[in-house]
């Protein structure tokens, strides 16, 4: 299970990204008012909340920030390192999208609190059966029997 903290002032919204994240049923979601660095996973704060960016230098990778078109603070939440931001009135959708895009950033560690590091961009294989593309960041020779890409085994 893949952990989000959510500190945001809107209850409306939060409420909304809070229903898509638990239908995929791989999300274990928190309403916090303040996110616990210490639990694993993405953490969804206010940009307007000063207490709020205090927290960023720490992990800015696992962060996805909410603030308003136009901000002062945009400069401020980009130069601390993260790298997904969403508006306010943008819709929930778009946050769970960037959501996915910092769990996909993170070690392995932080995206499901499982020990070791695995790759930070792709889809980790799992017991699941199907055929699901493998991401790699590696270029394939031709006739690569060592991934799915070039080699359907």
């Amino acid at each position: 299970m893949k952990t989000v903290q959510m500190a945001l002032k809107n209850p409306e919204y939060a409420e909304a990204l809070r229903g898509l994240l638990l239908r995929d049923g791989s999300h274990r979601v928190y309403l916090v008012e303040q996110p616990d660095l210490r639990l694993d996973g993405v953490i969804v704060v206010d940009g307007n909340r000063e207490d709020n960016l205090g927290l960023i230098p720490n992990d800015a990778e696992r962060f996805v920030v909410i603030t308003r078109k136009g901000s002062d603070q945009l400069s401020r939440i980009w130069n601390a390192g993260v790298r997904h931001v969403v508006f306010e009135g943008d819709a929930p959708t778009t946050a769970h999208l960037a959501i996915i895009a910092a769990e996909m950033r993170l070690p392995r560690t932080h995206a499901t609190g499982a020990s070791g590091s695995g790759p930070s961009m792709g889809i980790v294989r799992s017991g699941m059966r199907g055929n699901f593309p493998i991401v790699d960041s590696q270029p394939h020779r031709e006739g690569c029997r060592s991934c799915r890409p070039c080699y359907p085994f």
